[in-house]
């Protein structure tokens, strides 16, 4: 068993091994890499394992440092999901102790793995966030009947609202989305960021807008990849939630999910408890715990507390949100950048 860098030219093998693995995200792909590295220029370490020069598994990682979040190995950066994929546990193994070696000879504080699936590492987890997945079918009716009352009625009253669905670029998405973070006390992504995605990943993509008398009141980014559609990012406008444009916005998008037969939808990671999670609940989801390992380095004693409910993070997005939104689209993507 050889494990290896990413080489120009195994580019292709490497997304197809993707493609065929069950637990596969998205983010493996490579054009996840060329988003990263073309919008934020962080440093990727993408190891294959290979036995007689076929991939048997593979693990995506970036270096990420600054003087304020330290330095540390994270796979995958800016998404809910990562980690080691491969054959056997033997052959994750083998790619995670690589990883770690490059953490190491790199002086990083620890490398982190964001599993969706457990892992029997002896490294500490953290545990708080999962994922809500509902699951569909071909006549999107038979989803509606597994809402609960106050969704359906919800979404009932946006449509007599006179809100309207339509398809967008990202110019529409990032107006709303920056106003939207600096609102929540959170840095936003560089718009650059959103033109790579759909730079690198095209008709795997889609934006959708809800539109209130022409103006955009709320939207999301829409991935898909294999028999999921993934609400990667949302916002709206807190001035219109009484008209409730996030329940049509998620049900168009979960209509357009069964008519083009895919099977499940996948809401987004959460905390529970949490404003999003109590949202995504009443839709019939069911929950999917994540677990992302911490492999801490020699010198690296406590798992790093990166919740938003850390304290330190609390205090700076309530100073976030006094910021100018001028300001905040400036000041935003720089701190981004080193927030994976």
């Amino acid at each position: 068993m050889e494990i290896c860098e990413l080489k120009d030219g195994d580019e292709k093998a490497w997304d197809e091994y993707v493609l065929q693995h069950p637990d596969s995200t998205f983010y493996h792909q490579i054009g996840w890499k060329n988003v990263v590295e073309k919008s934020y220029g962080h440093k990727s370490y993408y190891l294959l394992a290979k036995e007689d020069g076929e991939i048997k598994g593979v693990l995506p990682l970036f270096f990420m440092k600054s003087m304020f979040f330290g330095r540390k190995f994270v796979s995958i950066p800016f998404a809910p999901y990562g980690g080691v994929i491969a054959d056997s546990s033997s052959v994750e193994d083998l790619l995670m102790n690589c990883g770690l070696k490059f953490a190491e000879e790199n002086n990083a504080n620890y490398m982190e793995l964001r599993n969706n699936i457990q892992k029997d590492w002896d490294f500490p987890i953290n545990d708080k966030y999962l994922t809500m997945i509902l699951k569909l079918e071909l006549d999107s009716e038979l989803v509606w009947e597994r809402f609960n009352n106050k969704v359906r009625n919800a979404v009932r009253k946006s449509v007599k609202s006179g809100l309207e669905i339509s398809n967008g670029g990202t110019n529409d998405f990032y107006k709303l989305y920056s106003k939207n973070l600096r609102d929540l006390g959170s840095p936003t992504h560089s718009k650059n960021f959103f033109d790579q995605l759909i730079t690198e990943f095209g008709n795997k993509i889609e934006i959708s807008l809800v539109k209130h008398k022409g103006e955009t009141i709320a939207s999301a980014i829409l991935l898909f990849f294999k028999d999921t559609v993934i609400s990667g990012w949302a916002a709206s406008d807190k001035k219109y939630r009484g008209v409730n444009p996030n329940n049509i916005l998620y049900w168009n998008a979960i209509k357009l999910a069964c008519e083009n037969g895919y099977c499940y939808f996948d809401f987004g990671r959460s905390i529970e408890g949490s404003g999003t999670y109590r949202f995504k609940k009443p839709w019939g989801c069911e929950q999917q715990q994540l677990f992302y390992s911490y492999c801490l380095v020699s010198s690296e004693k406590n798992v790093p507390n990166t919740s938003t409910l850390n304290t330190k993070r609390l205090l700076f997005s309530k100073m976030y949100k006094e910021l100018p939104l001028t300001l905040a689209n400036i000041i935003g993507p720089v701190l981004r950048r080193n927030y994976p």
